[in-house]
Parts: structure tokens; C-alpha cells; sequence
């Protein structure tokens, strides 16, 4: 199945629907956000109806909320991948505007939910807002949803799985704890010319030798001055990376 996703509203086809939406940030589709999406793939299967992943590029935290450490754990291409293989049948990625970010939470829920995906169920993370100055929750979507026809689920996270600690494990080097997370190897994508790796944005361990899986083997590749170099033939590439080498 392609990894294509649909990059904004006007992306999708109209009449789409009804479908159970997986709603969330989702930025490094770790074994939490996997649960999230599991109980709407299941929930799919009962409803007979499609289930689309719905995230936000660039991460929220970058245009509202207080100042954090947004790095990339993995591409939005990547994201999308991960959710096809976790049972997703479509991608949406909102564009998180200034615009977005001023959108109230009952505006939101109209325009993405109801009237673009024709929601039959919604499921977020137990903790997870949206809508202007966070105000839109789980409590807001069961309001509103049986006067549109859909329900609220909110699911918990696993303990201890979060994006924050994954950038905090990779960037102290430690890849074997962040792959426990993520349920995955920690993947870097980017282009390579000459042995460097030009990372596309994605979080990288700090200098040093780390053993990875490419699309050609096992190599062991380095990271230096904020690139990964590694021999392999100039152009895209993933490397996962898997622990000190």
C-alpha cells in the first residue's frame, strides 16, 4: 500500500466517510501512540469503516505552548509508513498554522471531523488538547459527539512511553532505550553524497561510532559535526540506527 497521506483537508476526497479517526500528534509513533491507534483499528473493524491517523506537521509545540525541544523523532513520510503498517488506512497531516493554532476547539471538531472526515468514532490519547489555547479534550468530543453522530474514546499511554524521552535517550546515545519505546530502531533519514548523511531534521545520538541497518547491511556508521557519515551510494536513504558500535 502507498505510504502517500493526504496533507490537509482539501487533500481529501469529498464524501469521504464515515470513518474512526486516530487523532493525536503522534510524532514519533511510539508504542503509546500505537495503542491509540490499535483501539481505533479495532473500532474500525466493529464500524466496518476506514480508520485515518490524523497528526499535525509541523509539531504544535512549535508555534503554540511553552518552548520545548520539538526535534523530529521521525519524518512525517516516515509516520505515515508507520501507520499504514500499524493498521491506518489513511494519513492526514494538518499543516499547524498560526491560523490552526487560533482555531477554536468546537470549530476544529466541525471542520476536520465532521464535516471533512464524517467521524463514526474518535480516539486520542487520555491527555491529549487541541483547539485554541488547548481548550478542546476527550470531555468536549463526548459533548458534541452524539448530536454528530460520533463517539470519544480515550485511551491511555504507557507508562514511561513518550516522544520526550525518546529525544532525551537518543541524544544521550542511548538507542537500545529509545528502540524500547519506540518499539523500533531509532531511523534517520536523509541524502547521501559522498559518505555524508545530510539528515532530513531527524533526531541524531551525539558524536561516535553506532552499529545500523541500512537498505544495504549491517554497517557501522558515525556521527560527527551533526552528520552521519556511512558508506553507502549517494542519494535518499534510512538508516536505523541500533546501538553504540
Amino acid at each position: 500500500m502507498s505510504t502517500v497521506f493526504w496533507h490537509g483537508i482539501a487533500e481529501v476526497p469529498d464524501g469521504w466517510g464515515p470513518s474512526v479517526v486516530a487523532l493525536g500528534v503522534f510524532d514519533g509513533l511510539h508504542r503509546g501512540h500505537q495503542r491509540v491507534l490499535d483501539h481505533a483499528v479495532r473500532l474500525g473493524r466493529e464500524h466496518r469503516a476506514p480508520v485515518v491517523l490524523t497528526t499535525f506537521d509541523p509539531h504544535p509545540a512549535t508555534i503554540a505552548g511553552r518552548p520545548r525541544d520539538t526535534t523530529p523523532v521521525a519524518t512525517v513520510e516516515h509516520r505515515a509508513e508507520l501507520a499504514r503498517r500499524h493498521g491506518a488506512d489513511q494519513v492526514l497531516v494538518l499543516p499547524f498554522t498560526e491560523c490552526l493554532a487560533r482555531t477554536p476547539a468546537e470549530e476544529f471538531i466541525d471542520g476536520v471531523l465532521i464535516r471533512t472526515l464524517n467521524a463514526t468514532a474518535v480516539v486520542t490519547g487520555s491527555n491529549f488538547r487541541f483547539g485554541h489555547r488547548g481548550a478542546g479534550d476527550t470531555a468536549l468530543l463526548r459533548k458534541l459527539g452524539p448530536a454528530h453522530g460520533f463517539t470519544a474514546h480515550a485511551v491511555d499511554l504507557l507508562p514511561g512511553c513518550s516522544s520526550t524521552l525518546v529525544r532525551t535517550l537518543v541524544t544521550a546515545g542511548d538507542l537500545v532505550g529509545a528502540a524500547a519505546i519506540l518499539g523500533r530502531p531509532h531511523r534517520v533519514h536523509g541524502t547521501v553524497a559522498g559518505e555524508i548523511v545530510t539528515p532530513c531534521t531527524t533526531l541524531l545520538p551525539p558524536p561516535g561510532k553506532y552499529r545500523a541497518r541500512t537498505p544495504y547491511g549491517d554497517r557501522t556508521v558515525a556521527v560527527d559535526a551533526g552528520v552521519l557519515l556511512a558508506d553507502l551510494p549517494d542519494g535518499p536513504t534510512a538508516v536505523d540506527l541500533v546501538d553504540a558500535g
